[in-house]
C-alpha cells in the first residue's frame, strides 16, 4: 500500500529547479508591479483627498463672503 519515494533523476532536479527559479523570476516581477500599482493609487487617493479639501475651502469661503 505505501510506495516508497524515489529520488528524481538529475535532469529532472535541474529542470524542476530551473522552473521554480523562472516562476520566482515571475512573481517578483508582479510583485514589483504591484508595489508600483499601489504607489500610484495612494498617490492618486492622497491628490483627491487634497482637492476636495480645497474644494470645500472655496466652498466655505464663498458662504462667508456672501
Amino acid at each position: 500500500m505505501s510506495q516508497q519515494l524515489r529520488m528524481p533523476s538529475p535532469e529532472i532536479r535541474a529542470r524542476h529547479i530551473a522552473k521554480l527559479r523562472e516562476l520566482n523570476r515571475r512573481m517578483d516581477k508582479h510583485i514589483l508591479d504591484l508595489d508600483e500599482l499601489n504607489a500610484l493609487l495612494e498617490a492618486n487617493l492622497r491628490e483627491q483627498r487634497r482637492r476636495i479639501e480645497q474644494l470645500r475651502e472655496e466652498k466655505q469661503s464663498t458662504i462667508q463672503g456672501e
